[in-house]
């Protein structure tokens, strides 16, 4: 029996156990929007905005850990969803993007022309660079072996968004399924003997070492690794630190748990890592946010081991690595806990320093919670950490709400707390939170957001409203653009620019628009009334906006930043001397 392309293509995301899309309906894309009106086992949430679009489909994926779908229309839609595939790319998150296309004889192939067909726009060679897979479909009878094809690159090996494009005429197009051709998956050849060497060595070196690290990326995730993880922490006491994109990966009051290692962290847990002397890091690329701005320093006494399954990220010698191993997370866990001896190795001197350096520092200073006309963030997500419940979704923007959050969030087991690190666009946080929200069946989810971000994707307020979704906005008030605010008054003389209402933004009053759109607004700007306020936010089983006026001058710390020397120099520091800086006495006791 045969049926449209278009169906085809819904009926192949219903098999996949997809159940929502999200769009922005559109004229090259109508056959596909038809199809998708159609279905009865997919629902469809129609944002404002492409870039929205794509950023809840990166949401969902992350809080699904397999693919979401988006279709869009061309020329313009398809352009509006770069950032949220370049999103995926970077952060390695499977995700399906559809895109309509104007009709096949009308697009320029390689004619050298810019257009020909109105709204038409070759976005395959625009999102080439930032996919695993991207195609245009030129023949009705392709689309399955295209589908197949680009669902198991997503998710294969290094996952990451894949892009296929159909014109309308094409999409319209009749096929019979039981005469289509599909994709068939080659077996690659791992050569298991070699990676299983590598990590009996490993174990030894572990089983050796009296001061290891264990640090862990999304790659962990990604890979279903926490069974195997948990199982090696518990039984050898081993500490662990957590990148950003796996801050959810086990929870923070873990025994064995050190913090969040980097450029902007816990400056325990930076000297801690500066102090061990073999240093494990599975399934993170260690960007510099990760490392410091001086990598070659990072982890400076220590033999260091990278497990990465990208053989082109494993390449890298950022850090000077004494072995690579390139295989999968869950892979790598599973065998090193059948290569590690019975008896524990790590001694209670390891332990009892890394308790003790990061009770010396803690983040949340006991001066931010007396603050009484503005709040500080850092104790508000102090108390937002003990207010929420452990089946709770924490979405966060870029900027303070980013970075603050991923300090001082203490996570409780079965917690979600995610962000795009990588690519890091403003604007993120609202539309990912919608994502989030249809991912855990339209729970309550927890959005924390700049009133910058804010107005990059201020629209999908109305898609919240509109679907009545349980989500908790906490917008930071803090007087603009802090982040850039604070890089130019320290690097360029307080030559600011475009970083606040003086230099050129202005934003509007959140209270109203929040009346607008029908939406409940509370506000918080004395430190007693954080805990309480939060608890009626969370009460409400509808949206709400809460404002939270933070002093428009309060730092992000700490922090490793370049030191300016007096010859107009900018130096980066080493991993352990974060500001506010400390004394070079003080750091010497620290190192062991």
């Amino acid at each position: 029996m045969k049926m449209r392309v278009a169906d085809f293509v819904i009926k192949f995301l219903e098999n996949k156990g997809i159940k929502n899309v999200f769009t922005v309906s559109g004229g090259g894309s109508i056959f596909l929007c038809d199809a998708l009106y159609k279905s009865k086992k997919l629902k469809y949430i129609s944002c404002h905005h492409e870039q929205a679009v794509s950023f809840a489909t990166e949401s969902y994926s992350r809080v699904k850990n397999k693919p979401g779908a988006a279709i869009i229309t061309t020329g313009p839609g398809g352009t509006n969803c770069t950032t949220g595939v370049a999103c995926c790319w970077i952060d390695s998150v499977p995700s399906i993007f559809i895109s309509g296309q104007v009709y096949l004889n009308q697009t320029i192939k390689n004619s050298g022309l810019r257009q020909l067909g109105v709204q038409e726009f070759d976005i395959i060679s625009m999102v080439k660079s930032s996919t695993k897979y991207s195609v245009v479909i030129k023949t009705p009878e392709s689309i399955k072996y295209h589908l197949e094809k680009a669902y198991f690159l997503s998710t294969d090996g290094r996952p990451g968004p894949v892009w296929i494009d159909i014109p309308a005429n094409i999409q319209n197009a009749q096929v019979n399924p039981k005469n289509l051709v599909g994709f068939k998956i080659k077996k690659k050849k791992i050569i298991k003997k070699q990676i299983d060497l590598k990590i009996k060595q490993v174990a030894k070196l572990l089983a050796k070492s009296k001061k290891p690290i264990l640090h862990l990326g999304h790659g962990v995730k990604i890979s279903k690794g926490d069974y195997y993880l948990r199982k090696i922490i518990n039984k050898y006491k081993i500490p662990f630190a957590l990148t950003w994109n796996a801050s959810d990966l086990i929870e923070s009051n873990h025994p064995n748990y050190i913090g969040r290692p980097g450029a902007f962290a816990e400056r325990g847990s930076n000297f801690i890592i500066q102090n061990c002397d073999l240093y494990i890091a599975i399934g993170t690329r260690l960007p510099y946010m990760v490392t410091g701005y001086n990598a070659k320093d990072f982890a400076r006494k220590a033999k260091k081991i990278v497990v990465d399954i990208d053989k082109i990220e494993i390449k890298k010698n950022n850090i000077n690595p004494n072995k690579k191993i390139c295989c999968d997370a869950k892979y790598f866990l599973e065998k090193l806990y059948n290569y590690l001896p019975k008896e524990k190795f790590v001694t209670n001197d390891w332990h009892q320093y890394c308790k003790n350096i990061r009770k010396k520092y803690p983040i949340v200073l006991d001066q931010f919670r007396k603050q009484n006309k503005t709040i500080n963030s850092y104790y508000f997500i102090e108390k937002l950490s003990e207010a929420l419940k452990s089946d709770d979704i924490i979405v966060t923007d870029m900027g303070l709400s980013f970075v603050g959050t991923h300090q001082a969030f203490k996570v409780k087991k079965g917690q979600k707390l995610f962000t795009n690190s990588g690519h890091a666009p403003m604007g993120w946080g609202l539309p990912a939170a919608i994502g989030a929200c249809y991912a855990n069946k339209k729970q309550r989810v927890i959005c924390l957001t700049g009133e910058g971000g804010l107005q990059m994707n201020i629209q999908e307020l109305a898609t919240i409203m509109h679907n009545k979704l349980p989500i908790k906005i906490f917008i930071y008030n803090n007087g603009g653009y802090l982040t850039i605010k604070q890089t130019q008054q320290l690097g360029f003389n307080s030559r600011i620019m475009g970083s606040n209402n003086l230099s050129g933004l202005s934003f509007p009053n959140y209270k109203e628009i929040a009346k607008s759109h029908k939406i409940n607004y509370m506000k918080i700007s004395d430190s007693k009334k954080i805990l309480p306020t939060i608890k009626k936010v969370l009460l409400r089983s509808n949206p709400v906006v809460c404002e939270l006026f933070l002093d428009h001058d309060q730092e992000q710390m700490p922090k490793a930043i370049n030191k300016r020397m007096p010859d107009g120099r900018s130096v980066p520091t080493k991993f352990e001397d974060m500001y506010p800086f400390l004394n070079a006495d003080e750091i010497q006791k620290n190192m062991l």
